[in-house]
């Protein structure tokens, strides 16, 4: 019986011992592959936002300097002025590492920092604040769109680094409320309640952390897209071997005037007929009443500005327009969109963050965006004309003074007015 037992379960369980010696093995610090690090920064895919392993390589290499760049979904939209490929071909000391897809928010980015603390310290970063994130409800959007870039190795790591501050209890207290069935809600809720962890949960987090590393460093290069070649190097062969501003708007209206020539919004051709099957009619006015000045996102976004103050990053914020066009067919109100902008901005220069690249007033510029509310071709050389000389210039290190009334409702749910100062949130 034992016999038939083995030869029946034996092969089955050789082959799992195998798989895990196989994992354990791998390398959670492998040697710097340029190639790789290159087709990782421009993956844009959930994997690689996931993966400590990709990230830590790129933003680790000593001899390449890769800068993350956080976002959403402007980093898919790659055209000849995209900022990777304006890097790649100028070779201007620096490369991004796209951070985010659709659905990635300020949650999304604080959790997915921990994995790379050591990489952002006293280091730059450029983060593009999309106005969209700000809703007055996103909890449904939040708890489809988080675990879809959440790993447990950022929680893991979380907590690993968790000292019972404020922010960290806020942290808690957002993520049991996103992932309420998450297997370490026991260990986030004693940190949302103002607890400390056991010895015993410390444990536990070294070990699953250590389980966490070694599969991401077996699988992490799996499947790794071609985007690099694809979309970074091909549009960069069709630009001038020189940096020339001039010529590349040129070539940026040339490139535009070609692909948004089936409709009156300057949207991109296969954009417009994918969203819109050629008859945007239905989306007529129905944005009269959407709002982004009262929304959690603003608390949310605070935990970011936190950990870069934390970790002493040097950020260039870019705040991108909507299309005019669009916005306007579709009613939504520029008024409110300047006023959301402003409480942005106050919560950014009140708190000693000055690098901002404000283009909202910019969407009904020719050109300027590929769709409803991305940037394109020109709108890319102003992204560029703000971001490239902050990271390839010497910049002074700011000196952050945090307010934590940004963590409150009251700032959430506070209504800007025109002009408004906000003198009640002053610290």
């Amino acid at each position: 019986m034992r016999k038939k037992l083995w030869l029946i379960f034996g092969p089955l369980l050789c082959a799992m011992v195998l798989v895990v010696g196989c994992i354990f093995a791998a390398n959670t610090h492998p040697k710097h592959n340029l190639l790789q690090e290159k087709r990782a920064a421009v993956a844009t895919s959930a994997t690689v936002f996931k993966s400590s392993v990709l990230k830590n390589q790129a933003l680790g290499d000593p001899n390449h300097r890769f800068v993350p760049f956080f976002g959403s979904s402007e980093w898919t939209r790659t055209d000849s002025m995209h900022p990777a490929v304006l890097a790649d071909r100028y070779h201007r000391g620096y490369r991004p590492f796209l951070l985010g897809q659709k659905g990635a928010t300020s949650l999304t980015h604080y959790f997915a920092m921990q994995q790379m603390l050591p990489e952002i310290q006293h280091r730059q970063a450029v983060f593009v604040i999309s106005p969209q994130w700000f809703v007055p409800d996103n909890k449904s959007t939040l708890k489809q769109s988080f675990p879809i870039y959440y790993s447990n190795a950022q929680g893991l790591d979380f907590l690993k680094h968790q000292r019972g501050t404020e922010v960290d209890r806020y942290a808690a207290k957002r993520f049991l409320k996103t992932m309420p069935s998450s297997s370490i809600k026991g260990m986030m809720q004693k940190v949302a309640d103002g607890q400390p962890l056991s010895n015993w949960d410390r444990k536990r987090i070294n070990l699953q952390l250590s389980m966490n590393n070694h599969e991401d460093a077996f699988f992490s290069d799996w499947k790794m897209s071609k985007n690099y070649e694809n979309r970074i190097v091909a549009n960069s062969k069709h630009l001038p071997k020189t940096y020339n501003r001039q010529k590349l708007s040129e070539i940026a209206n040339k490139n535009a005037t070609a692909k948004t020539d089936n409709n009156d919004f300057g949207i991109n051709n296969t954009f417009y007929m994918k969203r819109f099957k050629g008859n945007p009619a239905r989306f007529k006015n129905t944005q009269k009443h959407f709002s982004y000045e009262q929304s959690q996102e603003y608390n949310d976004f605070q935990l970011v500005l936190e950990q870069f103050a934390a970790s002493d990053t040097n950020v260039m914020f870019v705040i991108p327009p909507v299309n005019e066009k669009w916005s306007r067919y579709t009613g939504l109100s520029q008024s409110m969109y300047q006023k959301s902008v402003a409480k942005m901005k106050y919560q950014l220069h009140s708190q000693g963050f000055n690098n901002v690249a404000d283009l909202s007033r910019d969407g009904g510029k020719k050109h300027f965006m590929q769709d409803t509310i991305h940037l394109g071709w020109q709108g890319w050389l102003a992204f560029d004309d703000h971001v490239a000389p902050f990271l390839m210039h010497k910049q002074k290190q700011p000196h952050y003074q945090m307010n934590h009334k940004f963590f409150d409702k009251s700032w959430a749910n506070y209504k800007p007015k025109p002009h408004d100062k906000f003198t009640q949130f002053k610290q």
